[in-house]
This record gives structure tokens, C-alpha cells and sequence, in this order.
């Protein structure tokens, strides 16, 4: 018979491994170069609120390419942990995702797209001080070249950075355009 697995407080267990390894709560302050950070230390007080400590240290953030400025904003918390002497963060830019109409298709599975907002009503209207931008469409991308998605067409937009430098925000839609007139 198959005994139950156990979890484990796995904050704990790292706090316990961190005070051999070096693991440190940090407050990203600015950046200093690519994907380097100067970050200031902390520690939590006995009310349970974070305060900093000792010297603002230096932090690699792993997630971001060395040859390009990070984008990291300041006031960032991360868990930083000292390898071979240098302290390394893995903090990824939050994904910005939005509601759009389908205005208008420029072929090639791209198509221009409207911001839109939600009313109190539930109702969607376009989003004001705000222009169309281009966004593709990946199941397009991925089945073959249509222009199947109708004009009006409500989507949830994704915004990815390239890999330009700096980086450009592309885009991105998945709607299964191709599924919609099988009965």
C-alpha cells in the first residue's frame, strides 16, 4: 500500500537552508547596469513589517538578458541567494493583459485591435485616450494564413517583450478561428 505524501512549509525549510547558504530578503533601489541591481537588504522587525538592514548590495537578476537594461521597477521585493559569492535574484516582469475588439483583419493572422473597458453594467465600450495597435493572432499563426476572426470580435490581448534592444512589447491573441463553422 502507497503511503500519503507529506508536504512541508517550504518557506520554512528554505529560511532553515538560507542561514547556511545565504538567502537574504532585498528591496531593489535602482538598476546599475543590464541586468544588474543595487538593492538594500531587509529583514522583517517584531511587528512583522519589513525593514532595511546594513549596506545596499549588488543583485544579478537572472531573468533578464546581461547585455540589455533590465526593466525591473524599484521597490521590488525578491529572495536573493549568494552563488559563489554574488547574489542573484529570478524576478520576471509581470505579463500585461488586456480586453480588445477585433477592428479590422491585415491578413497573415495580424489584426488592428481596440482597447476596451468594462462599465458597471457589464457592458464593453472602447477604452478613451487610448489608439488601435496591431496584435497577431497565434492560432492563425499556428494553423495557416485566414483572416477568420470576425471583425467585433471580443479577445484577451497579451503584451510580450521582444528580444530587441530595448524591448518592444509585441501583441498576442489566441483565438480558435478556424473551429467556429464546423456543425
Amino acid at each position: 500500500m502507497k503511503e500519503p505524501t507529506v508536504y512541508h512549509d517550504a518557506l520554512y525549510k528554505l529560511a532553515q537552508v538560507g542561514q547556511s547558504m545565504g538567502v537574504r530578503i532585498v528591496r531593489v533601489l535602482e538598476l546599475v547596469e543590464n541586468n544588474r541591481y543595487s538593492a538594500q537588504p531587509m529583514e522583517f522587525d517584531q511587528s512583522g513589517d519589513l525593514q532595511g538592514t546594513g549596506d545596499p548590495l549588488e543583485v544579478i537578476n537572472l531573468s533578464e538578458p546581461a547585455d540589455a537594461d533590465g526593466l525591473l521597477p524599484a521597490d521590488t521585493h525578491a529572495v536573493a541567494l549568494d552563488v559563489e559569492g554574488r547574489w542573484v535574484i529570478f524576478v520576471r516582469t509581470a505579463q500585461s493583459v488586456m480586453f480588445a475588439k477585433v477592428i479590422d483583419s491585415l491578413g497573415d493572422g495580424m489584426y488592428t485591435v481596440r482597447l476596451q473597458e468594462i462599465t458597471s453594467a457589464g457592458e464593453y465600450v472602447d477604452k478613451p485616450d487610448t489608439d488601435d495597435f496591431t496584435a497577431c493572432n497565434l492560432a492563425e499563426v499556428s494553423l495557416g494564413p485566414g483572416a477568420a476572426v470576425e471583425d467585433g470580435t471580443y479577445v484577451l490581448i497579451s503584451a510580450i517583450p521582444d528580444t530587441s534592444n530595448p524591448p518592444q512589447n509585441r501583441y498576442v491573441f489566441d483565438h480558435p478561428a478556424y473551429a467556429k463553422y464546423l456543425d
